[in-house]
């Protein structure tokens, strides 16, 4: 099943009333291409809703590819490049959550420079993984779209529960934790809320 994310309302009542006026001053094709502009804007900010199971698994957030893996010690960063329609989903059960804003310009390429300047979010949180504490750090860069990032109000989120919403940007995650290894590889697909990205 697909949802519109709340995150398109506002974009989405904009261009409804430019196809209005549009209407009203008898601009039919202007009307037309409006109404087709609003369907690929609704399209693009809607996401497939995945149930909710309780694995025993820290999952990938979003979908998309991996375009690095890095470990060191008893860490393991993930670069994930999303697909379009890029809901953010909690890895796992997330305690202590802490989100932060970072306000910046916003890129369409990556660049040293877009790091550097680029807005981006951050969530620091607690999980448990067979029985063992882990620390989860997300980072979302979003490029062009101020809609997209990370937003949650919460401390504690609850496995597959919607923690942000991104389509076009990247997505970093960091996990530490006691003789942690991934499971996935780089310049693989991983699909949000199912593929599990590390084991003990």
């Amino acid at each position: 099943m697909r949802i519109i994310e709340p995150e398109s309302k506002q974009g989405a009542y904009l261009i409804i009333i430019i196809g209005l006026i549009a209407l009203y001053c008898n601009f039919y094709i202007l009307t037309v291409a409006t109404f087709i502009i609003l369907l690929g804007w609704l399209f693009f900010c809607s996401s497939k809703v995945i149930n909710p199971t309780i694995p025993n698994a820290v999952v990938s957030p979003i979908n998309g590819k991996i375009t690095k893996i890095m470990q060191q010690h008893d860490a393991i960063e993930i670069i994930i490049k999303p697909k379009f329609n890029g809901r953010i989903y909690a890895p796992s059960d997330l305690l202590n959550i802490e989100i932060m804003q970072h306000h910046g310009f916003y890129f369409y390429r990556n660049s040293k420079l877009s790091e550097e300047l680029g807005a981006y979010s951050t969530l620091k949180a607690n999980t448990i993984f067979k029985d063992e504490k882990l620390e989860i750090k997300i980072k979302v860069i979003p490029r062009l779209l101020r809609i997209c990032g990370l937003r949650f109000a919460k401390t504690e989120a609850l496995f597959l529960e919607k923690i942000g919403f991104l389509n076009n940007g990247i997505l970093h995650i960091h996990i530490q934790g006691k003789n942690i290894q991934p499971l996935v590889e780089q310049n693989t697909y991983v699909r949000g809320g199912i593929t599990p990205l590390i084991t003990l």
